[in-house]
């Protein structure tokens, strides 16, 4: 189905009691204009509560747009980043986002594969290392992955009390084994990078064939474990935030087989790979690789003309097809809807820093749309790369 091929391709609350009643607040009188209708409010209720919130105090958000780095597996070497993470640790961000299933969605798809054989797809095509990894770790921990989870917090907790440098390898490969087990693959690998072979082997805690699927994953090429993963060692932190997330996988059921039967053979929908800007960025790429640093490939993935290029490509062209079914819209649709809940994602996340800085490694197309609704945010300032050149509004300095 076409949904599958497109998987398998992209990429407490509370009541605050108040003291007055409804009657003590002023009542303001709507003026309905002669044809009966009263006008929209212009209110701006996030705008109200942005004023609040002086702009030096609110947390910085930078979305990296990145191309997916297991595209030119063949051809990489570590070195070609170094330009890119030395100004991404010039940020100093307070945690580090990634456009991977965080292990209690994953958890919510196992449950609910029974629901239709979506919910496999996208578990096969994007969550088969949190499986793999959480099958040899859980018969160890003898617990489930919810338990886990809850043991990976208290693990957290007191590795916060003790500084980087203290800490131990049996700590290192203790977290290693309860994130595999909590499926937090990126962040299990992250801990036991931190040992050097003599440590892994001297360890006792993890197994021989965890060890050597942890050993595996550190050596994934894809914007994890080549970027996400050696800026998180730079800076100490203990873990990873993944927030991806995927389309209503009941409402793309509904239109799955209709949208393929739409899309075959559609000129608008063929002509989008053959947009200038993309032959502009392969192009750019190879020239990038052959000289040894992807910083300038970053340094246009994130620009402004790239953003607006890449939006009216490859979804503006579902309001120009017009489909007599409506699929192209509600493709459109369910994409925002992605979007709207990874960005509510990455804002549970920030809010664990309050006046920090947070930094999104994420697929190129997804930048605009982030940024978009992150920056309508109350206590939220979302700020652009061409910003760590400068240090300007990034609280660099701190």
């Amino acid at each position: 189905m076409f949904i599958r091929r497109a998987v398998a391709g992209l990429a407490a609350f509370f009541f605050i009691g108040c003291s007055f009643a409804v009657s003590d607040l002023p009542r303001p009188q709507p003026q309905v204009p002669s044809g009966g209708m009263a006008p929209r409010t212009a209110r701006d209720a996030i705008g109200s509560l942005r004023s609040l919130q002086p702009e030096a105090a609110r947390t910085r958000i930078l979305v990296l747009a990145t191309f997916h780095l297991s595209q030119i597996r063949k051809e990489f070497e570590p070195a070609m980043l170094d330009s890119l993470l030395a100004k991404l640790q010039g940020f100093r961000p307070d945690a580090v986002c990634i456009e991977s299933l965080p292990g209690v969605r994953v958890r919510e798809l196992e449950l609910r594969q029974e629901a239709g054989p979506l919910y496999k797809d996208v578990l096969d095509g994007f969550a088969s290392r949190h499986i793999s990894l959480a099958k040899l770790a859980l018969p160890l921990v003898k617990a489930t992955p919810e338990a886990a989870a809850l043991k990976v917090g208290e693990l957290l907790s007191s590795l916060a009390r003790t500084k980087p440098g203290e800490r131990t390898p049996e700590a290192h490969a203790t977290l290693a084994l309860w994130m595999a087990a909590a499926y937090g693959p990126v962040s299990a690998a992250l801990h036991w990078s931190w040992l050097s072979d003599e440590q892994k082997r001297a360890q006792t805690i993890v197994p021989a064939d965890l060890a050597a699927a942890l050993d595996a994953e550190c050596a994934e090429v894809n914007e994890d474990f080549v970027l996400a993963l050696p800026l998180a060692r730079r800076l100490g932190l203990p873990a990873v935030d993944p927030v991806d997330d995927f389309e209503d996988l009941e409402a793309y059921g509904r239109i799955d087989v209709q949208l393929e039967k739409d899309v075959q053979e559609n000129p608008l929908l063929a002509a989008v790979s053959k947009a200038p800007i993309y032959a502009e960025s392969d192009a750019l790429r190879k020239k990038c690789l052959a000289e040894g640093d992807l910083w300038p490939v970053y340094v246009l993935l994130n620009s402004a003309r790239f953003a607006a290029a890449d939006v009216d490509a490859q979804w503006g062209v579902f309001l120009r097809t017009h489909f007599a079914s409506g699929t192209d819209r509600t493709r459109l649709g369910l994409w925002e809807n992605r979007n709207l809940k990874i960005a509510g994602r990455i804002r549970a996340v920030a809010s664990l820093h309050p006046g920090g800085r947070v930094l999104v490694i994420y697929g190129a197309a997804h930048k605009p749309f982030l940024d978009e609704y992150l920056s309508r945010m109350a206590d939220l300032d979302v700020i652009q790369m061409e910003a760590l050149e400068t240090g300007v509004r990034t609280g660099c300095s701190r």
